[in-house]
């Protein structure tokens, strides 16, 4: 889906000349067929963005449809795409996203296939996940954890980065990943503090307890002048 993306998107230029980014986020049916309809938008960042998020949805080849008790059923989902601009940085996909990540940002993400290939996992439901201490907690939680890092702070990079894990039945958070990234150190830091956090309140569908993928954005501000790169000893 990254691919398809990534190779359907034509940056509007107007907003490009304007320099417009941000977050476009769609929620929509996926048919018996596989086919999406009722198109939605849930988040919104510029109109042109908006309409170019919808035109390559419109776009996307069938999906493989829900089941619910062996049924194929029909099924709302939701796909965020972040539209940017960076010249500097290059095309960032699953496959070339992970070997960018460092052990200790692996070790945090808490990936394990099983709980995708053996589970249901659902992106909208009844009662959303939700952080033990609610969403003021959650980010007094990220503002505590998080530590800066050196490198990007000195080249004064900051901006937002969207993750998605899975919050299993039981409340537990798996699977981390960067889903748009803006700095390979950035990336795995905001990893690192997704690996700390606390069991959830897990999600609920139809009065039951179910695996649910949820999306976070973590934003990184420099609130003072970037720090000098060290190019000499002391005297």
């Amino acid at each position: 889906m990254h691919r398809f993306i990534s190779n359907t998107l034509s940056y509007p230029s107007d907003a490009a000349e304007r320099n417009i980014q941000g977050l476009v986020v769609y929620t929509f049916v996926v048919e018996k067929d596989g086919t999406l309809s009722n198109f939605n938008i849930i988040h919104r960042a510029d109109p042109l963005l908006d309409a170019e998020a919808l035109r390559i949805l419109q776009l996307m080849p069938p999906w493989r449809p829900a089941r619910h008790n062996g049924e194929i059923v029909r099924a709302e989902s939701y796909v965020p795409m972040y539209f940017r601009l960076n010249k500097q940085a290059r095309r960032r996909t699953p496959a070339t996203r992970r070997p960018s990540e460092t052990a200790t940002a692996r070790a945090y993400a808490k990936t394990d296939p099983e709980i995708i290939e053996q589970n249901e996992i659902l992106t909208i439901v009844d009662r959303m996940p939700a952080y033990v201490y609610g969403e003021e907690g959650l980010a007094e939680f990220i503002a505590h954890n998080i530590r800066y890092p050196k490198e990007a702070r000195q080249q004064g990079v900051e901006g937002r980065i969207l993750c998605s894990f899975i919050v299993s039945k039981d409340g537990t958070i798996s699977n981390i990943e960067v889903v748009e990234g803006i700095h390979p150190q950035l990336d795995n830091e905001a990893i690192r503090v997704l690996g700390l956090m606390p069991r959830w309140t897990p999600g609920e569908n139809g009065g039951e307890k179910v695996n649910v993928k949820c999306l976070l954005p973590i934003d990184f501000t420099i609130d003072e002048t970037p720090i000098p790169p060290m190019t000499g000893g002391l005297d």
